[in-house]
């Protein structure tokens, strides 16, 4: 089979070309892996955020109170719904947290540490010491990572917390990393120590629901409401902006795939035809030696096909380093939701973007070769 000698011989012949080739396809690869993997690892932060990392229904006071304080009869309540996985009482407040010369505004919550960790999975997030110590250690706390070090605070540290003129010391048995906005301002505390802290007795101020289903949020938070006088929200209900920015987010997503895709695609196509172009004159030399029209488009579909694995390989190679450089960058949490950018990356998407790739290779070098193929041997040959 003369075309595909012909065909490696170009390639073996002009090295620094091919490797031009390889390097233009690869780049597009890898770019186009990359940023979609941005945008859905941007998309996956949300709504780990927005499901995981909240209650999947938040039960909060009657309309005239400040404070639930039936809360365990509510609780009883909620246990009685067949898709409640767990609910947790939870007191939630703002303080001032001093240690040394060094003083935070902080957010604490209050809460039984085998509730709260059934209902955020608290002890995942813990990369010092052990959650539930708090049941156990009265004036204890667990402190968010970033407000540990803007307090300098070692772990087994005593530091204060005060609010208004109650102030109580607290000794941190754990840190927790969220990799959210949470661990600037997040203290933990048993529900028994917060309701000291904050002086109104024995109340929570939410009580909040995990689920096996978290579909069936809204029917259970709307039941709830009809059953109860308290407040019942479900985390659509609680989310609704960000699922609309969500789904917002989806069509952008989609128009920016797309000039993603026609740019690379354009990328492709330009150093193709410029390759093809510029081998005019050995195609009229081939036309020469007998090669007709078929025989010459086959030499360059054979090219496509010996330079597009390697090509697409490297572009999921490059797509690969890439990814892992950019999740080391730390970002602001409060914008980006996470601390640390995320970029997905998964074989479909791979995949498709060879498919693409390979796909618009083959066809940008199919239209100048067919084009060359039809003139006169004489005039290719003579093309400079």
């Amino acid at each position: 089979m003369f075309e595909l000698t012909v065909a490696e011989r170009h390639i073996l012949g002009n090295p620094k070309m091919a490797l031009f080739t390889v390097l233009s396809v690869a780049l597009a690869v890898g770019v186009i892996v990359v940023l979609i993997g941005l945008t859905e690892g941007y998309k996956v932060n949300l709504i780990e955020n927005t499901v995981e990392n909240s209650p999947h229904v938040t039960v909060e006071p009657k309309e005239e109170e400040d404070y639930i304080y039936l809360y365990r009869t509510l609780t009883s309540i909620v246990d009685v719904y067949p898709e409640v996985l767990t609910a947790s009482p939870r007191l939630i407040g703002r303080a001032a947290a001093k240690y040394k010369d060094n003083v935070e505004g902080v957010t604490f919550i209050g809460a039984d540490p085998v509730q709260e960790d059934l209902l955020l999975r608290v002890r995942e997030d813990i990369v010092w010491g052990d959650y539930y110590d708090l049941r156990f250690k009265r004036y204890a706390a667990v402190v968010g990572s970033d407000l540990a070090d803007d307090l300098e605070l070692k772990p087994g540290d005593d530091f204060r917390l005060t609010r208004q003129y109650v102030t109580i010391q607290v000794k941190a048995v754990g840190i927790i990393e969220t990799g959210t906005g949470l661990d600037q301002t997040l203290v933990y505390l048993p529900l028994e120590t917060a309701q000291d802290l904050l002086g109104e007795g024995d109340v929570v101020s939410e009580v909040g629901i995990r689920l096996s289903d978290i579909y069936a949020a809204p029917a259970i938070a709307s039941d709830l409401n009809n059953k109860t006088r308290y407040n019942a929200e479900s985390w659509q209900d609680k989310s609704r902006d960000i699922l609309e920015q969500l789904d917002t987010q989806q069509i952008y997503s989609y128009i920016f795939y797309l000039l993603i895709f026609i740019i690379s695609g354009f990328g492709i196509a330009n150093t193709m035809i410029m390759i093809i172009t510029r081998r005019t004159k050995e195609i009229g030399i081939l036309m020469a030696m007998g090669a007709d029209q078929a025989a010459i488009m086959k030499i360059f579909v054979l090219e496509s096909l010996i330079l597009g694995p390697p090509s697409v390989l490297l572009g999921g190679g490059l797509a690969y380093v890439a990814g892992k450089l950019i999740g080391n960058i730390e970002v602001p949490a409060e914008i980006y939701i996470a601390n640390r950018m995320t970029v997905v990356l998964n074989l479909e998407t791979f995949l498709f973007v060879s498919v693409f790739a390979l796909l618009v290779n083959f066809l940008a070098g199919i239209y100048p070769a067919y084009k060359a193929s039809r003139l006169d041997p004489v005039e290719a040959i003579a093309t400079e």
